[in-house]
């Protein structure tokens, strides 16, 4: 659900007023609580592009009260990572599965094939370098966001993977520790409304701002009508480029591939057609180091995912490496029209993708997912 203007202004200030009307102490006790936003592509953060098969959880990390410590068990998922941004969302430091050691006694499934599944890890977040692959940089910044980021949990599991939440706790150069408690929030409009102000309050206007983006492109929704003509002539081929890195907390992960704005042409659809990465069976219970057809894994994750091309850029549907139908030759071919359900004339080969409302562009983006923090050549 997506606030009108109106209310979202009644939303803040009663946030605002709830948060300056406790004592100041607890005002300014930074962190309130753990994990304060969820994004997972729906309603309020249907914005910026999101893959329908991904959840975010959000951060803000004052790296002035010392380090961030974080206690979590490896999730049965594709991919997880733990990223750090400044204020403004551009990358510190990253550390994928993987890479990320277990506790003494645990093992990580990610990492060690045969291994028993919801081992626990502690990662350390602080000022700095990283320096080890259980440390996250925080970078020289003041205020940073950690984000840790989820990529398909296995059939009939929550967004998490079937472990809880990571918990935090932060520990003064004193060496004093405050454990925190999850944050309570239930929807995304109020966790992020609540957020935003709490940042304002305590200073961190930059950041606060960064975050108030989501809340702008939100209500932008339905402002842009009519921007495609169906009299003008389509391309006659649609090409992907690569993004350069940045927008919102992107994935250091992943490489991104987007076509240029595309609008609908009546009688026609779109086609795409390439050759399938082999990627991990995961999905029905296998393990990282499943392939799910012959040959070597290649990439942890891909999908293809339609989106509208103007502000607050929604998802329309993505398309996940599993349920990507493929040739005996593992060719896939994507079709994407403008019917309100899979076509009858579909090919039993073929994945279908629909287009939207026609009256806007779309853009298509191709996400590929590896363990490495490079982007893919």
């Amino acid at each position: 659900m997506v606030f009108p203007a109106s209310r979202l202004s009644r939303v803040i200030l009663i946030a605002l007023a709830f948060i300056l009307s406790t004592p100041a102490a607890f005002a300014q006790l930074f962190p309130v609580c753990s994990w304060p936003f969820e994004s997972n592509g729906r309603g309020l953060t249907n914005v910026a592009t999101p893959d329908t098969h991904a959840t975010y959880w959000i951060m803000p990390f004052d790296t002035a009260s010392g380090s961030m410590v974080i206690h979590g068990m490896y999730p049965s998922a594709r991919f997880f990572n733990f990223t750090s941004y400044t204020e403004t969302g551009q990358v510190l430091d990253s550390v994928a599965d993987s890479k990320i050691a277990p506790d003494t006694g645990s093992t990580n499934s990610f990492a060690t094939p045969g291994a028993k599944p919801y081992g626990a890890y502690t990662l350390t977040i602080g000022a700095g370098t990283g320096g080890s692959s259980n440390r996250l940089s925080a970078g020289g910044t003041r205020i940073a966001f950690v984000v840790y980021r989820l990529y398909l949990p296995d059939m009939g599991l929550d967004n998490k993977g079937g472990v809880p939440l990571p918990t935090i706790s932060l520990v003064a150069s004193n060496g004093t520790v405050r454990e925190l408690r999850p944050c309570p929030f239930a929807d995304a409009e109020t966790s992020l409304v609540n957020l935003v102000a709490l940042l304002n309050l305590n200073g961190f206007g930059q950041a606060a701002n960064f975050l108030q983006q989501i809340l702008l492109l939100a209500n932008q929704r339905g402002i842009n009508t009519g921007l495609c003509n169906p009299a003008q002539p389509g391309p006659t081929a649609v090409t992907f480029a690569q993004l350069p890195a940045g927008g919102f907390f992107p994935n250091p992960q992943t490489t991104y591939w987007q076509t240029p704005g595309l609008c609908f042409q009546p009688g026609k659809i779109l086609v795409i057609r390439g050759k399938a990465s082999v990627f991990p069976n995961t999905y029905t219970g296998g393990s990282v180091f499943d392939p799910a057809f012959d040959g070597s894994i290649q990439l942890r994750y891909w999908s293809l995912c339609n989106n509208d091309n103007v502000a607050p850029y929604p998802v329309i549907a993505c398309q996940a490496d599993f349920e990507t139908n493929r040739g005996a030759d593992q060719f896939y071919t994507y079709v994407i029209s403008n019917d309100q359900a899979p076509p009858a004339w579909l090919p039993v080969s073929a994945t279908w993708l629909p287009w939207g409302g026609a009256a806007l562009p779309k853009t298509l983006i191709f996400r590929a997912t590896s363990e490495d923090n490079s982007q893919l050549s």
